[in-house]
C-alpha cells in the first residue's frame, strides 16, 4: 500500500509559529524532504528541525532561483521521482515548505507532479503577510476593507492598476524588483502608507518605512505592506 505525502508549511520563520498539527506530523514522519539553497542550507529545515526524530530519514533538494524555469522544473522532477520511491514503499513522507505551502510555496510544484498518483494532505501555515501585520501593529483588514496579495514580478502597468484603489496590499517577491516598486509607490503617493518588513518573525526582523529607503534590491525574505487607513 502506498504511503501518504504531507505538504507542510512551516510559517514565516519563528519556529514557535509552527502549528501543532505540523509539529506532530513532522515528528511522526518516516521521511522529511525540504528545499535548500546551493550551499545546502534550508530555512524550512531549520524551523522544523527540533521536531524531526533521530530515526527519520531526511533529504534536501536544491532548486535554482532563476527566471529560467527549466532548471527549477528539472529539480522538482528529480525530487518528485525520489518521493515516489518512498511513497511506493509505504512511507509517511513530509515535504517542508517555507511560509504556507499554497501561498507562493515551493510545495505547489511537488503537488502538481504527484497529486494524481498519491494521497496528499496540505497542512496550512501562518502566512508572512499576517506576521508582517502583527510586526507593524497595523491591522491587515477591518470591517469592509479589501486586500490584494501581488507579486512584484508583474509589469509596472499591471502593478499600478492593482495598487491604485485597494485598501490594503501585501507585495511578495520584492528582491531585485524593489526599485521598481518604490517608484510606483512614489507615483501613487503611497510611500508614507507603506512599510518594508524583512525576515518577519525571525531574530533579524527589520521594519522600515518605505519613505526611508532608497536601495535597489532587498533580501529574499522581504515584503511590503501598504495600508491606506
Amino acid at each position: 500500500m502506498a504511503g501518504k505525502l504531507y505538504g507542510i508549511g512551516v510559517g514565516p520563520g519563528d519556529p514557535e509559529l509552527l502549528t501543532l498539527k505540523a509539529a506532530r506530523l513532522i515528528g511522526e514522519a518516516d521521511i522529511v524532504a525540504y528545499p535548500m539553497n546551493k550551499a545546502g542550507k534550508s530555512v524550512a529545515f531549520q524551523i522544523a528541525s527540533t521536531h524531526i526524530m533521530e530515526n527519520c530519514e531526511t533529504f534536501g533538494f536544491y532548486v535554482p532561483m532563476s527566471t529560467d524555469r527549466r532548471a527549477a522544473n528539472l529539480a522538482y522532477d528529480e525530487a518528485a521521482t525520489r518521493l515516489r520511491q518512498y511513497l511506493d514503499a509505504g512511507k509517511k513522507v513530509v515535504c517542508l515548505c517555507e511560509g504556507d505551502a499554497f501561498l507562493y510555496g515551493s510545495f505547489v510544484y511537488i503537488f502538481e507532479r504527484l497529486t494524481d498518483e498519491y494521497k496528499i494532505e496540505i497542512i496550512p501555515a501562518l502566512p508572512a503577510f499576517v506576521a508582517a501585520s502583527a510586526a507593524l501593529k497595523i491591522p491587515i483588514l477591518t470591517q469592509n476593507e479589501d486586500l490584494q496579495i501581488i507579486p512584484a514580478t508583474l509589469d509596472e502597468a499591471i502593478l499600478i492598476d492593482k495598487m491604485r484603489t485597494c485598501n490594503n496590499i501585501a507585495i511578495y517577491k520584492i528582491g531585485r524588483h524593489f526599485a521598481k516598486i518604490r517608484q510606483i509607490l512614489a507615483k501613487l503617493n503611497l510611500l508614507e502608507k507603506s512599510n518594508l518588513v524583512e525576515y518577519v518573525s525571525q531574530s533579524q526582523q527589520k521594519v522600515i518605512p518605505m519613505a526611508a529607503t532608497n536601495e535597489d534590491t532587498r533580501p529574499y525574505f522581504s515584503m511590503i505592506i501598504i495600508n491606506r487607513r
